[in-house]
């Protein structure tokens, strides 16, 4: 089939190689697409990545919330060392009613009152006096409770007024 001086079977030929060869590449395109074993590795990489950020953000959170759990035991300790100095100087008023001065300390460690490591300090001072029958006074107090603890203390203030009256009988009027 030579038409043309064989220039026609020359074009034939490479119209063949040209056709064979774009099949060809398309033919590895398609099998280069089909080929994904590399595809199942990066998928576990990323949700490794996806897993160990979520247990680092759980690590923080749990931290987090076991210095605060540590914060609120250190204020709660602080805070019933500081009540038991109110109860303690109620408990104790009628004695303070004699002492001539007018304000004072008192100091759970030196009154030798055992808390546990925690300590209170009660500082008061009488504002108000009324000798009419019975005794009344009036006592502003204010309790520090401590609860000293590593790395920082524990520190909690109370005010209150304290109403202490005396019970104890007049004397008797000498007059009969």
């Amino acid at each position: 089939m030579d038409i043309g001086g064989g220039n026609l079977l020359l074009s034939f030929y490479r119209g063949i190689e040209a056709y064979s060869f774009e099949r060809c590449s398309n033919t590895m395109e398609r099998n280069h697409l089909k080929n994904q074993k590399g595809v199942s590795l990066v998928i576990a990489l990323m949700i490794l990545l996806v897993l160990t950020l979520i247990g680092i953000s759980a690590i923080s959170t749990t931290t987090f919330e076991t210095n605060i759990a540590g914060n609120e035991r250190l204020y709660n300790k602080a805070f019933y060392t500081s009540d038991a100095g109110v109860d303690y100087f109620v408990s104790m008023g009628v004695s303070y009613i004699l002492l001539p001065n007018s304000s004072g300390i008192v100091d759970s460690r030196t009154d030798g009152i055992p808390l546990g490591g925690d300590y209170f300090i009660v500082n008061w001072e009488r504002i108000v006096s009324d000798f009419g029958p019975p005794k009344k006074y009036e006592f502003k107090i204010t309790s520090q409770g401590i609860s000293p603890s590593f790395p920082a203390a524990g520190r909690i203030n109370i005010e209150a007024i304290v109403e202490v009256v005396d019970t104890t009988p007049p004397p008797e009027y000498p007059g009969g």
